[in-house]
């Protein structure tokens, strides 16, 4: 089997209480289950950035909903590909509201700029956000 992997960033079309995240999170970590996808949702200055991975059809078939989501605006692919071993092998979805000093301890800065970040991507793949993103995996991980 394909292990895929996809991660991305979009704005929510309405911002939800914590109550709606929760309840969404319930219903996306039961479906994650049955296909048996696992990754991580981050709420960062406002915008949400995922990262999912599972086997190949799924993750395709999920991306695909999720570009049509109407919940999303300004969805942008930060990165994709292929791996050998999963980053969240008992996680669902797990999820995480990170906080401004968060921020400034990993990327050195308070202030992402997300916006100028993805408008104005660079060629590899160390921006600031999958930064954190990768950061908070390698933290759920070990």
């Amino acid at each position: 089997m394909n292990l895929r992997y996809v991660s991305y960033m979009s704005v929510q079309t309405q911002v939800m209480s914590k109550t709606e995240v929760e309840n969404f999170l319930f219903k996306i970590r039961e479906k994650n289950k049955r296909l048996a996808i696992t990754g991580v949702l981050l709420l960062i200055q406002g915008k949400f950035v995922q990262y999912i991975e599972g086997p190949e059809e799924e993750i395709d078939r999920v991306y695909k909903k999720i570009k049509h989501d109407p919940r999303h605006n300004d969805l942008l692919l930060l990165d994709n590909g292929y791996l050998e071993n999963r980053q969240f092998t008992n996680w669902s979805m797990a999820y995480k509201e990170v906080e401004d000093n968060h921020i400034k301890s990993i990327v050195g800065q308070k202030d992402l700029h997300l916006d100028d970040v993805f408008l104005n991507p660079t060629e590899d793949k160390t921006h600031p956000v999958l930064k954190i993103l990768y950061n908070f995996t390698k933290t759920l991980s070990s």
